[in-house]
């Protein structure tokens, strides 16, 4: 029987990209099976090949990823439908990466396209709708560069949580970022139509 693996104290501020030899295969099937074997860390690859090795989340940081997902879950059964996604996820984005969303939602539309023998495997889909939020350890600027990602495959909006300094990082689609200061509630009518997220129960 194999130790149980505990994280260490000073856990890396971003994912470590692991390289590896050029006729090594990052496939869905092995970022799946690496995930199911070492559940306390997030497996992705970017579109080099290179697979990203990240620990989960803590304790804080899971309830806020659940806020959000509570309350988006409260909106798609409102009529709106589509998935949402949160936490452990694998996506097949166009430029050839598998990311996870820390918090996702795909619409209807969107969801049609996936192949049914993909249902229980990694989506190949791009969010409408990504929210990723800065962890207690984790670096804003590998934050930023993974939405850069999920905006130039597709996405159609995004938003960049940092709690530590309360502020909200806006990306649409072909404009600039905006930056919100600890706004208590985020609203976009053109992409989530009667979605209000109230963000003081995830400031806390």
């Amino acid at each position: 029987m194999t130790a149980a693996l505990e994280l260490p104290l000073d856990l890396p501020p971003a994912p470590i990209p692991l390289r590896l030899p050029g006729d090594w295969e990052i496939t869905d099937d092995l970022l799946l099976q690496l995930s199911s074997l070492n559940e306390v860390w997030f497996f992705e690859a970017d579109a080099s090949g290179a697979l990203l090795i990240a620990p989960g989340s803590t304790l804080r940081g899971s309830t806020r990823g659940v806020e959000f997902i509570a309350q988006l879950v409260l909106w798609s059964d409102t009529g709106i439908g589509g998935a949402v996604l949160g936490g452990r996820g694998l996506l097949r984005l166009p430029d050839g990466s598998r990311r996870i969303p820390r918090v996702a939602w795909i619409s209807e539309e969107r969801l049609t396209q996936i192949p049914l023998e993909d249902a229980e495997r990694v989506w190949p889909v791009v969010p409408d709708f990504v929210v990723e939020i800065r962890p207690y350890h984790g670096q804003i600027d590998y934050l930023h560069e993974k939405m850069s990602v999920w905006m130039a495959t597709g996405a159609r909006l995004g938003w960049l949580l940092d709690p530590f300094k309360e502020q909200v990082h806006i990306y649409r689609a072909d404009a600039e970022v905006e930056v919100l200061e600890r706004p208590s509630e985020l609203r976009d009518e053109g992409v989530l139509p009667g979605l209000s997220v109230d963000l003081e129960r995830v400031w806390g």
